[in-house]
């Protein structure tokens, strides 16, 4: 199993460092941030050093900003060579047809920002040594670094929703990245307390599974929080 070093979120370009700064308070006990403005010189030496002991990189920026791009590319290129993960979250609305040196590219939004840093979360607590059941990083990577483009959801849920409607809410809430999915892994990140026992979190497995296409090979993690007392927290990650 990779070891776990560090998760970095890079603000790039104007409206990047703005999105950065409005998340910031959000993640800032379990990510590292960094900002780069769009005259910054970004060089091979600047850029090794950004990516010292990184594992997972987060960078936001606005694809409309050349400038910014061209950072993002730079950063990108290393990353790939290091084997870092490298995810970025588009502000812009537009399609982004130039070409993107990052393995997964994401729109974000007002909509989906809160659901977004949730699932970030909730990926870096699964890979993590206090996580109870948890998933390698390797298949982080392949989950999220595939050709074509993912689905995921967030949810939180109580006893007072049966797994059917867990399930079904995390259906309808799901949104894809591209219409063109591989149908080859879904991850499944579940976060509650010891309130609930594990065949009740097979129960909810199970329907999610039921949800899905016979194509794909599930995993999931399991992270067991007394402080969340009978909420449950779902994220799911089909690619």
């Amino acid at each position: 199993m990779e070891e776990v070093k560090n998760t970095k979120l890079i603000g790039i370009g104007n409206e990047g460092i703005k999105k950065l700064e409005e998340v910031e308070s959000k993640i800032v006990e379990k990510i590292d941030i960094e900002k780069i403005n769009i005259n910054k010189d970004v060089d091979k030496d600047y850029v090794r050093a950004l990516l010292d002991g990184v594992d997972i990189l987060l960078l936001t920026y606005n694809s409309e900003d050349k400038q910014a791009l061209q950072i993002v590319n730079a950063i990108g290129y290393m990353a790939d060579e290091r084997r870092v993960l490298s995810v970025g979250l588009d502000l812009s609305e537009k399609e982004n047809k130039n070409e993107i040196k990052i393995n997964r590219e994401i729109k974000i939004n007002n909509d989906n920002t809160d659901s977004l840093l949730n699932i970030i979360d909730m990926i870096i607590d699964s890979i993590s040594d206090e996580c109870t059941i948890s998933i390698d990083l390797t298949d982080i990577k392949e989950g999220l670094a595939s050709d074509m483009g993912i689905k995921y959801s967030y949810g939180e849920f109580d006893k007072n929703n049966s797994v059917e409607e867990i399930a079904n809410k995390l259906e309808e809430n799901s949104i894809k990245t591209s219409d063109e999915l591989t149908g080859k892994k879904l991850m499944i990140l579940v976060e509650m307390s010891s309130v609930y026992d594990i065949a009740y979190l097979n129960e909810v497995l199970n329907a999610i599974q039921d949800k899905s296409d016979d194509s794909y090979e599930a995993i999931f993690s399991l992270y067991l929080k007394e402080d969340l007392g009978e909420k449950i927290k779902v994220s799911l990650i089909y690619n």
